[in-house]
């Protein structure tokens, strides 16, 4: 089995895929679980939209809401108003939306409008041409 870890255990450090068949023991400390390789010590993954917007933001991950983590490569559209992102095409279901915190939608829109435009399937094959 394969578990997302890092060597530091607030998670600060690049990802690493461990396979726990390598794992010696796992020991208790200081209120975090460790696990022991025959070289090395390493910390789960303690999942957070923040420790992942941290990690995932190269990706094009970004935190829109406090309650959200969007890909922005899946984002069709943008509700100014409502304060709504859409993946689908043409982008109106709402149970296909993710919340742009109202602080952040003037903040936010041109890039939103930016990933938007990158996304659309037209800009997608004369990039990919070039």
């Amino acid at each position: 089995m394969i578990h997302p870890v890092t060597r530091d255990r607030n998670n600060e450090t690049q990802v690493i895929m461990l396979d726990l068949s390598e794992v010696t023991h796992m020991v208790y400390e200081d209120g975090v679980i460790a696990f022991i390789t025959e070289t090395d010590k390493y910390y789960p993954l303690v999942p957070s939209l923040s420790l992942y917007e941290k990690h995932l933001h190269d990706m094009g991950f970004y935190r829109l809401d406090r309650v959200n983590l969007v890909n922005m490569n899946k984002v069709k559209g943008f509700d100014e108003q409502r304060g709504l992102v859409f993946f689908d095409d043409p982008p109106h279901q709402v149970k296909n939306s993710a919340t742009v915190a109202f602080m952040k939608v003037r903040k936010m829109k041109q890039t939103i409008l930016d990933w938007i435009s990158k996304n659309q399937p037209s800009a997608k094959t004369e990039s990919d041409g070039e």
